[in-house]
Parts: C-alpha cells; sequence; structure tokens
C-alpha cells in the first residue's frame, strides 16, 4: 500500500510579548486555498526549545497524524503539536463554515462560558495585601471566582516559612472577597506533603473551592494519602496526555484540568476528560486569547467549571484579537462564527513573527 500524500501547508510561528514573566506563541497553519487557523503553544518551553521541535515536524512532513512522525514525545513536542492540532481544526471548521465544537462534537457551542481569575500573572508585589487587591479587581470586574499560586514567591524578608506566607496570602483574599466569592489555592507543588498538611485545616476554614497541585498526579500513592487527609475538593491533570496517566487517579481528583495545548490538541483535551471518571472538568489555561477560545469550544454547556482566564497581565489583550475575546462580567461570549472566530493583529506592537516553514506534499509518517 502507498503512503498518503499530505497537502501543503504554510506554518508561521508569532511571539506575543506580554510581560517579564509571559510570551503567547501562535501558530498559523494555512494552506494553498487560502484557508487558515490558529492555535497556541505558549508555556511549552523556550523559544529555542520551540523552534526546534517546528524544524523537525517540518523536515518529517508532520500530517493530521503527529503522533506518527519521528522526533520527541517529551514536553515540548506534545504542546507543540497541540498549538498545531488547534490551528489545523480551526482551519478546518473554518472551511466548513461551523464553529469549533460543532465540528469536534455535533454541539453548538455555548453562548456564554464562566470564567474564574487567575489572578496568579498580574503585575505587582506579592505581599499579602497586593495580592489581595488583584483579587479585589477582579470582583469589581465581574469574576465570581479568583484563583491565586500562594506558594510561588518566598518571603522577601525571609522571616516566614513558603507555607506561613502563603497561607498569609490565602487568607488575605479571602479576606478582600468575601464569602460570597469562591477562592481556589493552586499549590504547584511548591510544598511536601507534610507542609501541605499543616495548612488543611486552616483551608478548610477558609472555604477553598478547590486545592489544586498538592501533589501532582504523577504521584498516585501521595495523592490518595493528600485524599485520605481532608475534604478539600482536589483538582489536578494540566500536563495530562495520555489517558494512562489519568487512569491511576480516577476517584482521587473532583476537578479534573485537561489543558488544550498541553495534552496535544482539542482532540486530545476531549479524550482526557472523558477517561477522568466522575470528575468536573475545567480547562487549564493560564493562556493567550487563542488556546482561550479553543478552551471556551471545549467548554460543555452543562455540568463544567469554570473555564480559567489569565487575569490582569495586560489592558491590550482584546486589541490583539480586534475584540474577539469577549470578556464581561466575568463570562466569555462567544459567537457562531467559524472556527474559534477570531483574526490574530499581526501588525501589534508586541507581536513579532519569528519563524515560518512551508510543508510540501510528501508521503505521510504513517504508511
Amino acid at each position: 500500500m502507498s503512503a498518503a500524500l499530505s497537502p501543503a501547508e504554510c506554518w508561521e510561528l508569532f511571539r506575543v510579548a506580554v510581560s517579564a514573566r509571559t510570551e503567547w506563541l501562535v501558530l498559523r497553519v494555512g494552506g494553498a486555498d487560502g484557508s487558515y487557523g490558529y492555535g497556541e503553544c505558549s508555556d511549552a518551553g523556550s523559544l529555542d526549545a520551540v523552534l526546534k521541535e517546528l524544524d523537525v515536524l517540518k523536515e518529517f512532513g508532520a500530517l493530521k497524524e503527529l503522533d506518527g512522525c519521528p522526533g520527541d514525545e517529551g514536553f515540548v513536542a506534545i504542546t507543540v503539536r497541540g498549538g498545531l492540532e488547534q490551528a489545523r481544526l480551526d482551519r478546518e471548521a473554518r472551511r466548513t463554515g461551523v464553529p469549533l465544537r460543532r465540528l469536534l462534537t455535533g454541539e453548538q457551542p455555548p453562548q456564554r462560558v464562566e470564567l474564574y481569575a487567575n489572578i496568579n500573572r498580574a503585575p505587582g508585589g506579592r505581599t499579602p495585601r497586593e495580592v489581595a487587591r488583584v483579587a479585589e479587581a477582579a470582583v469589581r470586574d465581574g469574576f465570581r471566582a479568583v484563583k491565586l499560586a500562594p506558594f510561588d514567591t518566598p518571603d522577601t524578608e525571609g522571616r516566614r516559612t513558603l507555607a506561613e506566607i502563603g497561607l498569609d496570602r490565602v487568607r488575605a483574599v479571602r479576606d478582600a472577597v468575601g464569602d460570597r466569592v469562591d477562592v481556589m489555592v493552586d499549590a504547584h507543588e511548591r510544598l511536601t506533603l507534610a507542609e501541605l498538611t499543616s495548612l488543611l485545616r486552616p483551608f478548610e476554614e477558609l472555604d477553598l473551592h478547590w486545592l489544586e497541585d498538592g501533589v501532582g498526579i504523577g504521584r498516585p500513592a501521595e495523592l490518595a494519602e493528600l485524599r485520605s487527609r481532608t475534604e478539600l475538593p482536589l483538582a489536578g491533570g494540566e500536563f495530562a496526555s495520555r489517558a494512562a496517566e489519568v487512569h491511576p487517579v480516577r476517584g482521587l481528583l473532583d476537578v479534573f484540568l485537561p489543558d488544550v495545548k498541553h495534552a496535544g490538541g482539542p482532540r486530545a483535551a476531549l479524550e482526557l476528560a472523558a477517561h477522568s471518571g466522575t470528575a468536573r472538568i475545567s480547562h487549564h489555561n493560564p493562556s493567550g486569547p487563542v488556546a482561550t477560545l479553543h478552551a471556551a469550544q471545549l467548554t460543555p454547556a452543562r455540568l463544567a467549571e469554570r473555564l480559567e482566564y489569565a487575569y490582569g497581565e495586560v489592558d491590550w489583550r482584546p486589541d490583539l484579537v480586534h475584540g474577539a475575546e469577549r470578556v464581561h462580567d466575568g463570562r466569555l461570549t462567544l459567537t457562531d462564527a467559524p472556527g474559534i472566530g477570531l483574526e490574530l493583529d499581526t501588525e501589534h506592537p508586541a507581536v513579532t513573527r519569528v519563524w515560518s516553514g512551508r510543508l510540501e506534499p510528501r508521503p505521510s509518517c504513517r504508511a
């Protein structure tokens, strides 16, 4: 049997300079017929690593079945391929004239998607008072839930442990937003299980909506031990890319967090969610507008948690996509536009095209 030939494609990678901490990497995939689509592979690793992976994929002429091609199957590769699949599916949905969710599931996307504000990437200091001010601003902007990563930054004066300063930050946020706003904590696996255990009772008293990555899904025995020590809802799974990583923690997580980038694309994220058992689904998404709209298209109208939204990084975020990301009162409004319904402003001063490549028709990696 002869190998199938791939269609010619043009790939472009755009870097969006956001802050000292954040850059968004946006892929545009176009075809000879003039159609194109957008995907995002932010947080895949260094820009050099992303460019190297794109060169590898271009050399081997990666097709729709990207995982059949030679090359690294590590985190960078999976995330870059996730961005490529996003762009290809967006392009296909645009060509078909339907929203991405309709293409993937046969369903129309919800009109509005409830968001929660991830305040961890907002500029400013990290004292409890400064973190609380950002949380207050998010609530004033209509968000009904906020998430902080209180253990990412040590006490600048060196007087308190990471656990102590983190707890002070969480308490300050709860005091600032009141009892009617949900508060989530992302521990980023910064503490040992013993350190975390000392915080469980205070966290329960603060009525956390969930505790994320106190223990990662790569350590199922420790996660089971954490599960036995608290009634707090537990969340995790943002870097999962295979069902085999999810099965050992089924029943241990209350909220599963697939990421449209790190899972390897929209279809992979949906498949992982299907393997998560009874866990509620909230797509991990500390990302730019492109990944946000992809993740929003995956969010079902019912039985889902809020979608993550990187709050407060830059005020020009909507301008980057000509206003297509419509966030108001803590909700993202979707339209019935084809694909994910956005255009990247490649002339925006924060945007630089950093790589391009053309794939000519050639045999696929799968015979």
